[in-house]
């Protein structure tokens, strides 16, 4: 069975930083509170670390928007190119859960990175919706080798004809796309035959214990049964020693 698979790749969001020339906790800590700024630092393809704050309000409704799964566009140093970057690290504060500091990693355009992609299913499998079945998802991200300009934010698969007992595998998804390197052999989705209700457990088993009965009691008349046939001629082994002394 084909299973529909459909990639899509990652957004380009344009993002506008400062350069940031507050260092240490209190300085920072007054940026975030009085400027409503955020701090974070974009490095990568051999170029020099970059210092900057940014819009708190912008990048938290860019990160809302699926910006940690995105490329951000920021202003290259000539002022007319565009630099590509992703998240490579969020740091938020353990108890309030706002952001701390975001790192930014400058990527080649040209460059192929192995990267983790998200597998989303669609749809209601039929095995479930008129059969009781239950989905099981073993696989929630597939590796995938790519242009870094052609980067997928998410994979998604249809799983409305699956029955029960039917399942998706990587391999059938690496014939529709052989930049996905994760082992062909992998299960990413199954729909399992419906659990038994505890009543219908109960009765299984006494069921099953009804039927090992009756096997045990067969046996027993199977073997004396058995002992009888073989006494008498026991018995007439016996009687010819005896007459032959």
């Amino acid at each position: 069975m084909a299973v529909k698979m459909q990639i899509f790749q990652r957004e380009e969001i344009a993002l506008a930083l400062q350069e940031r020339q507050e260092k240490g906790g209190g300085s920072v800590g007054r940026l975030r509170r009085l400027e409503k700024m955020l701090p974070g630092i974009v490095y990568g393809c051999h170029q020099e670390p970059l210092s900057f704050k940014v819009e708190a309000r912008s990048l938290e409704r860019a990160l809302s928007q699926g910006g940690q799964n995105a490329i951000f566009l920021l202003p290259a140093a000539n002022g007319q190119d565009v630099e590509r970057t992703v998240v490579r690290e969020i740091q938020y504060h353990k108890v309030s859960g706002d952001i701390l500091h975001v790192d930014l990693l400058r990527i080649d355009s040209k460059a192929e990175l192995r990267v983790q992609v998200p597998i989303v299913t669609r749809g209601e499998p039929e095995g479930v919706r008129t059969s009781g079945g239950a989905l099981q998802q073993t696989l929630s991200r597939l590796e995938m080798q790519c242009l870094a300009s052609e980067l997928p934010s998410r994979v998604e698969i249809e799983i409305s004809d699956l029955e029960i007992g039917d399942s998706v595998h990587v391999e059938e998804l690496i014939e529709q796309d052989s930049r996905i390197s994760t082992d062909p052999e992998v299960t990413i989705v199954s729909v399992l035959a419906p659990r038994l209700t505890v009543d219908e457990e109960i009765a299984l088993a006494a069921e099953e214990e009804e039927v090992e009965e009756v096997e045990g009691e067969d046996a027993e008349g199977e073997a004396a049964e058995g002992e009888e046939a073989a006494a008498p001629e026991g018995e007439g082994e016996a009687s010819g020693g005896e007459s032959s002394s």
